[in-house]
């Protein structure tokens, strides 16, 4: 029988995992990044505690919960893009933006209950680890200890660093939808950001260990790490890489689709953990290829810095709410 309270914290963990893999360059030396990893550690997970508290007080508002709607759909789509232009630098004319929008979008209709997406996304880390176990495997005769660079940590650095570790990705935000639900544990956010900002870590000492000083002028250096390997799985079976990475992303679709229902006033059958009826999928296909082609030719970069700072906005708006409902119900409240 499938539990009714699946746990979604692999699929919170992949998504974060994710942002690493489908990067196109490396964001930060990795000394800076180990110093200050229990900084963004801790940041990342007081913002998102915060913006919990907040939700409480705050999350019933419709336009509040239509603006987060409006902020998933924005990040699905730069999730789809960001795909897109991965796969068109690795493999130029290999496949249309949309074809790799239906590939991944498509899939999203098996993922429409919380069980499945809980159980897919459990799989799919469990194949993540045991793939990069064999890259590392692959390239330890190519990794150097020489290569770590000796970069002292000033406050550019410093600048630096933070910037690219503390980014407030959706993933951050979701659990606060479910502050009662047992999917969740208390310390849910802290092992969240710290699974998140150590594997991004982990994935910059690799390179820098296997490229030295040039990791930084490396376009896609995980992917060209992964395929210089000798043994590699992702240079003797391609197709696995292009599957996993597809899968990566379809997973984060679900999860904030799952999130959409919800804000939208929809609730999971007990049975069956039914968290998007069928009837949804055509508005949801429609608008996801909109989006994609309206911002096929816009640069990613920025759309992204876009997101990001309306993500941040968003929180600090509803944190500032959440605390003025506080003060009020405070002084309220008879002497």
């Amino acid at each position: 029988m499938k539990r009714e309270a699946p746990n979604l914290f692999s699929a919170l963990l992949l998504g974060l995992f994710g942002n690493i893999l489908l990067s196109s360059q490396v964001g930060y030396w990795v000394r800076p990044g180990i110093l200050l990893l229990p900084v963004s550690v801790a940041a990342l997970a007081a913002v998102s505690m915060a913006f919990a508290w907040g939700w409480r007080r705050v999350g019933e508002n419709p336009l509040i919960r239509w603006t987060l709607l409006g902020l998933l759909a924005l990040s699905s789509a730069i999730e789809i893009l960001r795909l897109w232009r991965l796969f068109e630098s690795i493999y130029p004319d290999g496949m249309s933006m949309f074809g790799i929008c239906l590939m991944i979008v498509v899939p999203v209709i098996y993922l429409r209950r919380v069980s499945s997406i809980a159980q897919t996304a459990n799989v799919v880390l469990a194949v993540l680890l045991v793939a990069s176990v064999f890259m590392v495997a692959s390239i330890a005769s190519q990794l150097r200890l020489s290569n770590l660079q000796f970069v002292p940590l000033s406050m550019e650095q410093a600048n630096i660093t933070l910037r690219a570790q503390i980014i407030l990705y959706p993933e951050f935000l979701l659990p606060a939808l479910w502050p009662d639900s047992a999917r969740f544990g208390r310390n849910t956010l802290l092992r969240l950001a710290g699974g998140g900002v150590a594997f991004s870590v982990g994935v910059h000492l690799l390179l820098e260990l296997f490229f030295g000083a040039d990791v930084p002028f490396q376009e896609n250096p995980l992917h060209t790490a992964a395929q210089s390997g000798s043994f590699s799985i992702f240079n003797r079976l391609e197709w696995l890489q292009l599957i996993l990475w597809m899968m990566v992303v379809t997973i984060k679709l679900a999860l904030y689709l799952y999130a959409g229902v919800h804000l939208m006033g929809g609730y999971a059958c007990k049975s069956e953990n039914n968290a998007v009826g069928l009837d949804r999928f055509p508005v949801y296909f429609a608008l996801m290829l909109f989006l994609c082609a309206l911002w096929r030719s816009a640069d990613l970069e920025v759309l992204m810095d876009i997101r990001n700072i309306l993500l941040v906005l968003y929180v600090v708006l509803i944190v500032a709410g959440g605390g003025l409902q506080w003060l009020l119900a405070k002084k309220s409240e008879p002497a």
